[in-house]
């Protein structure tokens, strides 16, 4: 009976708070150091908001594999109109976004890397987007008008990425194109990680041709291999139907 006793004394209990409160700090940190962080810096968040709710991305904040955090760098804009942009200087067409807000916005932002959206970067592709999943967190910085700064270039920019040789008004929508590549790259969002084994651009390979219902469309039949249930066969179609990049 004492012995029973001596599993609640004061020193028993104060044992099983200490093993409870570190059990939870131990689960508090997996879960942040597991957890994909993604901010991202814009004058209209309101886009990327709306687009967290949608399809795959919508998925991997419910299941906690990707928080993404957005600011508008109008909060940080200078005087009673909160300006963010400017004439350049040496003259010129259009707005300058000035350095100052965004030093402000990119300095509250705790990411490891900031990566810059601008047509002169890097080319996005399949190794890029590989490194920038090495990271724990990234700060996405989307441009507008005539782009940044130059100084806050030189000053913040461990990355500068372009999606492709053309030019849009403003950042978000590439913004949106990068946060999709890299987060359906993260384990766990993907229902099938096999997914991302045969995708176009994979080990620098076009997709393989894929059929659907029905059998045959207006006198156009789905290969035969693919519908004869070897496996074997029909890997090594696959295989032979990817075309080099």
């Amino acid at each position: 009976m004492l012995s029973k006793l001596k599993l609640f004394d004061s020193d028993s209990l104060k044992l099983l708070h200490r093993r409870v409160f570190f059990s939870i700090t131990i689960f508090i940190f997996v879960y942040f150091i597991s957890i994909y962080r993604i901010s991202s810096i814009m004058l209209f968040p309101n886009l990327i908001e709306e687009w967290k709710n949608i399809g795959i991305v919508r998925q991997a904040i419910k299941n906690q594999l990707v928080n993404i955090q957005t600011t508008n760098l109008r909060e940080f804009g200078i005087g009673e109109y909160k300006q963010v942009d400017d004439a350049p200087y040496g003259g010129g067409p259009g707005m300058v976004l000035m350095p100052e807000p965004l030093d402000n916005a990119i300095n509250s932002s705790n990411s490891e890397v900031n990566v810059f959206l601008t047509p002169s970067g890097e080319q996005l592709d399949e190794t890029l987007l590989t490194k920038l999943l090495s990271f724990k967190s990234i700060n996405l910085i989307a441009g507008r008008y005539e782009g940044f700064d130059q100084r806050i270039l030189d000053m913040h920019a461990d990355y500068k990425v372009s999606i492709g040789h053309t030019v849009i008004s403003g950042g978000e929508v590439p913004a949106m194109y990068m946060l999709e590549a890299l987060i359906r790259r993260i384990p766990g969002v993907l229902g099938n990680p096999d997914s991302l084994k045969y995708e176009t651009f994979n080990d620098n390979k076009y997709d393989f041709p894929v059929y659907t219902r029905p059998e045959t469309f207006k006198n156009l039949s789905v290969p035969e291999v693919l519908l004869s249930g070897n496996h074997k066969d029909i890997e090594e179609w696959k295989k032979n139907n990817l075309k080099d990049i």
